[in-house]
């Protein structure tokens, strides 16, 4: 009896790590299209960094699994997943940079982006 009721709450662990993954994901960037130079003809939603929490580094969004760091000195973003794997795996693109504008919101909480928001777009 014990295993079949471990076995159970497993299964909804798993399943709701399952789903709360997927839910990051789908939420990170909620933009279509305009994926090459100069980056027209894009639709959606872009990210709303002004609604991040401020860390001494940049910006911080929470997560049902996966919380994401962008990192408003480097212009690298970080995730972390569960609290236990951290690290930065990315620079900002050019695209996120022309279309997200990161280093607007960077720029209002005090933080110089300068060295790594460049496009000639901009």
């Amino acid at each position: 009896m014990i295993k079949y009721i471990l076995s159970t709450v497993g299964l909804i662990t798993i399943l709701m790590l399952g789903i709360g993954l997927i839910k990051d994901i789908r939420n990170a960037d909620n933009t279509q299209g305009g994926y090459d130079y100069p980056f027209a003809g894009w639709s959606g939603k872009t990210i709303d960094f002004s609604a991040m929490y401020q860390t001494k580094d940049g910006l911080f969004k929470s997560g049902y699994v996966i919380d994401q760091f962008f990192n408003c000195t480097t212009g690298m973003i970080g995730w972390q997943i569960l609290g236990f794997i951290k690290g930065e795996f990315r620079p900002f693109s050019e695209r996120a940079i022309v279309i997200h504008k990161p280093q607007v919101e960077c720029r209002v909480r005090g933080f110089n982006p300068n060295s790594w928001a460049q496009s000639d777009l901009l």
